[in-house]
């Protein structure tokens, strides 16, 4: 018989509302933030680690890397992850996702700073990062899509708008792109809509509805 019982979510505190919802808006200004110093200072043709602006881009990659995982953490509890099988498997695997942002969120600042003798410099460390962008791309999408489908009312009507066309657009553009099949010059204005507009978007609805929960 107790086999039978659906278990309940466990209750959500006010400090837990509240960072979430904090944290939402943290991670969507860091990644805008991001992508301002990248285009406008460093230059998106720009290869390898800078040594003027890799320390603020690699500190921001952290807070979003942080502020990401602590809202999978709320948002789970608002969605119910505890019931929702492919919701709470996608919350879990974007939790590591935003670990993993965390641990080379700084690695080639470290490394460049460094005062002991290092296998790997800067500029590959940099790169080993870079090497996980496009599964932390589709393990964003996929988390979106789960979220979106477990979703019964909670997010605004322009956040769910948002997610489906964040969703859609980063799952086809990495496909694509895996593939070899989107040049550069069309992959460019994919990620500026996709991760700089549609994302920061969704993220930050998903941090309004969290502080109305």
């Amino acid at each position: 018989r107790n086999g039978n019982i659906k278990k309940k979510g466990k209750k959500m505190t006010e400090e837990e509302k509240r960072i979430g919802s904090n944290m939402a808006y943290v991670n969507g200004v860091a990644i805008l933030v991001n992508f301002v110093i990248i285009a406008l200072l460093i230059g998106p043709d720009a290869v390898g680690y800078d040594t003027t602006y890799g320390a603020m881009t690699d500190i921001l990659q952290f807070v979003a890397g942080f502020s990401a995982a602590c809202v999978v953490l709320v948002a789970g509890k608002v969605w119910d992850w505890e019931n929702n099988f492919y919701f709470g498997l996608m919350s879990r695997i974007v939790f590591v996702v935003a670990c993993i942002q965390m641990l080379y969120g700084v690695a080639a600042t470290a490394t460049a700073n460094s005062v002991f003798d290092s296998t790997f410099n800067a500029d590959q460390v940099q790169a080993m990062g870079g090497a996980t962008t496009w599964f932390q791309f589709v393990a964003f999408g996929l988390y979106g899509l789960s979220l979106l489908s477990v979703d019964d009312g909670k997010l605004p009507g322009w956040g769910r708008s948002v997610g489906y066309g964040f969703v859609v657009l980063v799952l086809e553009a990495q496909l694509g792109a895996l593939f070899g099949l989107i040049p550069a010059t069309l992959f460019v204005p994919i990620f500026v809509l996709g991760g700089v507009v549609l994302y920061p978007a969704f993220i930050i609805s998903v941090g309004s509805t969290i502080s109305k929960s």
